[in-house]
């Protein structure tokens, strides 16, 4: 079990196949509720809290649940703040987060609930090719993606300078007309170059804020804020 604090309000969990098999747990028996599947949960948001001080108490949360090869699978765990980010079409929300999208009483479940929904709709076997060309597009992108938050557009220029040529894959700056902040969102161009981009995340955090990241996220962003740069904002930011 590996847990990676994205943000101050997302997670990356990763559950491999032997993390599983020592619970004598299968992926299947994982999305269908059973005793030992809950027990795994809830070890796993005690485990989040003491590595990472990730409390989700009062809380609704977005479970993106990615299954990998090999009986893997990876947790995206949000905390909300903004319901209207939220993509309603692919993921499953806590009971407050339905209410104010809805406007209607739902019946309450738990995060466990959620994730085990988000996992049985993710079954492979139930998909029909469009929606599964779509999740595995989806599955992408909140692996290889990151986004940083900064106070004014010097900040993003020196951490743009600190990081010259290190970077390998696409960048978008968006800024905030209400608040004035900028938006950096990067996409790695495959999972492999994650490693070698460590030191590139470091340094973007020295200068701004990581941000919770998702395919819906990104839409709010193009739908809310001034596209200052759509592609290789870094670069350019560089060259200023």
């Amino acid at each position: 079990m590996k847990i990676e604090r994205i943000s101050d309000n997302q997670i990356r969990c990763v559950l491999t196949g032997e993390d599983l098999a020592r619970r004598q747990l299968q992926l299947s028996e994982l999305a269908y509720g059973t005793e030992k599947a809950r027990a795994l949960f809830r070890d796993l948001m005690q485990e989040a809290a003491r590595q990472c001080g990730f409390d989700v108490e009062n809380y609704p949360l977005m479970i993106e649940a990615i299954p990998l090869s090999g009986g893997s699978i990876v947790l995206i765990i949000t905390k909300v703040e903004n319901p209207e980010e939220l993509d309603t079409r692919f993921s499953n929300f806590a009971p407050s987060v339905q209410n104010n999208m809805s406007g209607s009483e739902t019946v309450e479940t738990s995060p466990l609930d959620n994730l085990l929904s988000t996992l049985r709709t993710s079954d492979p076997a139930s998909e029909n090719e469009s929606y599964q060309e779509k999740l595995k597009e989806r599955r992408e992108f909140m692996l290889t993606s990151r986004l940083y938050s900064f106070d004014a557009m010097k900040d993003v220029i020196e951490a743009a300078k600190a990081t010259a040529g290190a970077f390998s894959g696409e960048s978008s700056l968006y800024r905030s007309d209400e608040t004035g902040k900028c938006y950096l969102l990067l996409k790695v161009d495959n999972l492999g170059a994650l490693g070698q981009m460590q030191g590139v995340f470091a340094a973007l955090t020295e200068y701004g804020h990581p941000e919770p990241v998702s395919p819906a996220r990104r839409q709010f962003l193009i739908g809310h804020c001034t596209v200052v740069c759509t592609h290789n904002a870094l670069e350019t930011l560089v060259s200023l």
